[in-house]
């Protein structure tokens, strides 16, 4: 079968050519969500890798079991929503639940978690949460710590999350698997009365604003209702353009394509140029 050519890019500043173009029967769209290709709900109407799945049930789009809010070709990434992570006091155990995290593996796929539009967010007045990324090196961990200063709940401010209540730190680039977990000397037990859960998420950067009740109560999680929107980008392949250009299922070849390597790891997109 011949490979896919295609071009990424505004329909009508760049044209796009196939060697083998996607039956025009495709499904496009789902519950009003746009869904260009290389993406596509079946096999024939997807580059490799790039298929999902429409729950007409449901009324929404998913990649696995990531729900899939849109797709952005120009600039190479797209929105999905990812399970909030908690660690709670369990008032009839009158101890912690177990950690309540979601592992999120993106290896083998198109697909990696967006260092520059995501900030692992953690909320509580005594907690410690870690990212653990298993990636072909090992395991990489890394921490944040969201303290209340114990009888100056006052010092929460909406806005402000710099470890009060709220800590925020950037994840590596090219992380493609993660899992949350809690350090569990860091719990709740003595402060239930007034915070009882822990939180920790992936959250795309500009959908986030942290609110002083996020603290002592369940607000966080309720308002994205168990599940924060992220941003995960995505690229072709695993070669710089400069390489790709030379082999035969290069997929920038449009006169006004203009191949730009990922800023997020290996592979690249394919932008527009100036018209010519």
């Amino acid at each position: 079968m011949s490979p896919f050519h295609l071009l990424f890019v505004l329909p009508w500043l760049c044209v796009a050519v196939l060697a083998s173009d996607p039956p025009p029967s495709c499904e496009r769209k789902c519950s009003g969500i746009e869904i260009p290709y290389p993406f596509g709900l079946e096999p024939a109407c997807a580059l490799s890798g790039f298929n999902l799945t429409c729950n007409t049930t449901e009324g929404k789009l998913y990649f696995g079991n990531a729900e899939l809010l849109n797709i952005s070709l120009l600039e190479g990434w797209v929105r999905m929503r990812m399970d909030i992570s908690s660690y709670c006091y369990n008032d009839t155990l009158h101890d912690m639940d177990e950690n309540y995290s979601w592992v999120f593996d993106l290896t083998d796929t198109p697909y990696r978690l967006s260092d520059v539009g995501n900030m692992f967010t953690v909320i509580g007045c005594r907690t410690l949460a870690y990212i653990d990324n298993l990636d072909v090196d090992g395991n990489l961990t890394t921490g944040c710590v969201a303290t209340c200063r114990q009888g100056e709940y006052s010092s929460l401010t909406d806005g402000a999350c710099s470890g009060i209540g709220c800590c925020q730190m950037t994840i590596p680039m090219g992380l493609q698997y993660y899992q949350v977990s809690f350090d569990p000397r860091f719990n709740t037990t003595e402060i239930y009365n007034f915070s009882r859960c822990s939180y920790a998420a992936l959250i795309e950067s500009s959908n986030f604003t942290f609110s002083k009740n996020y603290s002592t109560s369940s607000a966080f999680n309720d308002y994205y209702g168990g599940q924060a929107p992220l941003r995960v980008v995505w690229a072709i392949g695993n070669e710089t353009c400069e390489v790709a250009q030379e082999k035969s299922n290069y997929t920038c070849i449009s006169n006004n394509s203009e191949c730009v390597d990922s800023l997020n790891g290996s592979g690249y997109i394919c932008n527009c140029s100036e018209a010519r």
